[in-house]
């Protein structure tokens, strides 16, 4: 059976995803992996540029951070065929040296921010729920290592807005995201965990369960 090298933990802005990532990166080095996290959303390097020039036509949608989520100026198909295009060119030496790389060195790479985030995010900058099932999003969804652990943290809004305070972003993105990542999550089998209803420490639990129980499986095998 195929080692595990990628956990990725995916999930809308405040669900708890850099925490847990954390913590279960101790976790795991504590027991004798060798471990690295990674966070890769978009948009970056060609997409990023761009974006920065659709902000100064102020055609743009900002989040809480002052950063671009939705750019308004790109509609039609084939426009946001070529974003979508453009943003996949952009993420490609970012997975293979933040990511595939370090896993030929025998490290497990852990995701705070990955692939699945990627697509949700092109969705919202498109305005476009059915970018998932884009031959874009499939070829992102491809480079997703098979017997790769997925872990789909969730919360409510409301959970969100208590957590993040005055950086919390609009309640229309955070409800498009979960959307996506539900949807996204059924489709790959990930684990679900509603962080609204645990603690820190329940969560943490949790993952570290289900992932160590995965661990043992392969070396056992």
């Amino acid at each position: 059976m195929q080692e595990i090298k990628l956990i990725s933990i995916f999930g809308p802005d405040g669900s708890g995803k850099s925490t847990q990532a954390r913590i279960l990166a101790r976790d795991l080095i504590i027991r004798g992996f060798k471990v690295k996290i990674v966070w890769i959303k978009s948009c970056h390097t060609i997409a990023y540029l761009l974006s920065k020039i659709y902000e100064k036509l102020r055609r743009v949608t900002y989040n809480a951070y002052g950063h671009v989520i939705r750019i308004d100026a790109i509609n039609g198909r084939v426009n946001k065929s070529i974003w979508a295009l453009i943003e996949f060119i952009s993420i490609l030496p970012l997975v293979l040296i933040h990511v595939y790389i370090p896993m030929s060195m025998n490290r497990i790479i852990i995701t705070e921010r990955y692939l699945v985030d990627s697509i949700v995010s092109i969705a919202y900058t498109l305005n476009d729920p059915n970018f998932c099932s884009s031959l874009v999003a499939k070829l992102m969804l491809y480079l997703i290592p098979r017997n790769s652990i997925l872990i789909h943290l969730d919360s409510d809004y409301k959970e969100i807005l208590k957590r993040r305070g005055n950086m919390t972003d609009p309640k229309d993105f955070i409800e498009f995201q979960r959307s996506m990542y539900n949807k996204l999550s059924r489709k790959l089998g990930a684990i679900r965990i509603d962080t609204s209803k645990y603690s820190i420490e329940q969560t943490s639990e949790i993952i570290r369960s289900r992932v160590l129980k995965s661990l043992t499986s392969i070396k056992v095998h």
